[in-house]
């Protein structure tokens, strides 16, 4: 009997292809809303349904929520070479000021606005930039003015729109314009302030609003009060000085405004003063009272900012403190609380020097996983100081007004 050959212990390797792993569609959104826009808009190529659920609205708001949690700041970089007066806009993360010093602005050709026909930032909302453009006739002095909507990162641009004309007789301090996002229609709109109203004599400042998508000025609710936007700043002798622009809120554009009434004590600044607020879905505006408690104004004239999500209002205490008020419930004049109170020598800032135009402008507050507060100010101040002192300037645990 001849034996028998020994069995193979190897297994017959199988032709048929293994189907990859599959991974839920829930999982694959959630992962996908967690990148950068720049990280997403690569990630498009990898299949259809990728592409598809990049670009529906859905996921884009859900997206845009995430991405609050790390933000950018919005920077407006001038090319003083340039005898055209080109600049360019760029965007920093807040995490590179809180983790450098210095910072190095980015240069790309890409983000210079004299490519795209444009001079100006007229503001940016939600990751969308609001660009302004103009030409000059030399012989009528008729300014003709566009506008266009740019989403620097997904590179892509609108037409030329909201097209007018006005006569160019130095009007560059009594018309200014505001970009926000109307919540309630889902929509992007432009705001013309213009000093007087021809149709009521009792308004200080008339208003407009642009819709993008509707390319039709609308005359809107006139102003009783003129927004500091308006009023002329000795600084700004070449647009760079926008501490008084009005700053969007929650469907809302807000400004600090001279109440200019002659029957209100000039040395009161609580009376001299007071918010405006526009809310873009019902395009009225309603007025608030500044806190109780600034009592006194210095050289160094107050401001409004957005911190954590809240209306804040800043000014100087006796050329020593910076006071910073909060109103806790939006709307509420009763619900302003001094938020926080820190002395200039903590950033480094002396008055005594005789630096009235310097003055600070809070740009974000964070609190980090050990709970500790960040607070990241602008330096304002003339523009041959604007080029040698730092823009920015961390404040580590400042010390909170309970």
């Amino acid at each position: 009997m001849s034996p028998q050959p020994p069995k193979s212990h190897r297994r017959r390797q199988s032709n048929t292809p293994k189907t990859p792993p599959t991974l839920p569609e829930e999982l694959i959104t959630d992962i996908l809303s967690r990148l950068t826009v720049k990280h997403l808009m690569q990630m498009k190529c990898v299949s259809k349904s990728w592409n598809t659920l990049i670009t529906d609205p859905v996921f884009t708001k859900m997206h845009f929520s995430r991405s609050a949690l790390n933000p950018f700041f919005s920077l407006i970089s001038n090319n003083l070479s340039a005898r055209d007066g080109d600049c360019s806009f760029v965007t920093v993360p807040v995490n590179r000021l809180l983790e450098n010093r210095y910072i190095t602005v980015p240069k790309s050709p890409y983000f210079r606005l004299r490519d795209k026909e444009c001079r100006d930032v007229v503001g940016s909302c939600n990751g969308l930039v609001c660009l302004i453009g103009y030409s000059i006739n030399e012989w009528t002095k008729y300014k003709r003015v566009w506008f266009r909507f740019w989403n620097p990162a997904t590179r892509s641009i609108s037409e030329k729109l909201g097209y007018f004309f006005y006569y160019d007789k130095n009007e560059r301090k009594s018309i200014k314009f505001v970009f926000g996002y109307d919540n309630s229609t889902d929509t992007y709109k432009v705001v013309m302030l213009r000093s007087g109203c021809e149709s009521d004599p009792e308004s200080k400042v008339s208003a407009k609003a642009f819709s993008f998508g509707g390319n039709v000025w609308r005359n809107i609710q006139s102003f009783p009060v003129v927004p500091l936007q308006l009023v002329m700043d000795p600084r700004e002798n070449n647009g760079v000085v926008k501490e008084n622009d009005g700053i969007y809120l929650s469907g809302s554009i807000n400004w600090l405004a001279y109440r200019d009434d002659d029957n209100l004590r000039k040395d009161n600044p609580v009376e001299k003063y007071v918010i405006v607020s526009l809310d873009l879905g019902t395009e009225t505006n309603t007025q608030f009272l500044l806190p109780e408690g600034f009592e006194k104004e210095s050289y160094v004239g107050p401001s409004v900012c957005v911190l954590k999500d809240s209306l804040c209002f800043c000014h100087d205490l006796d050329l020593t403190d910076f006071v910073i008020w909060q109103m806790m419930e939006f709307g509420n004049e009763k619900s302003w609380t001094q938020f926080l109170k820190f002395s200039y020598h903590s950033v480094r800032m002396n008055y005594e020097f005789g630096l009235p135009l310097l003055k600070l402008m809070p740009l974000h507050l964070s609190e980090n996983e050990q709970g500790k507060l960040y607070l990241i100010l602008r330096y304002v101040g003339p523009p041959s100081r604007i080029m040698l002192k730092a823009w920015f300037q961390l404040l580590e645990n400042p010390q909170p007004q309970l």
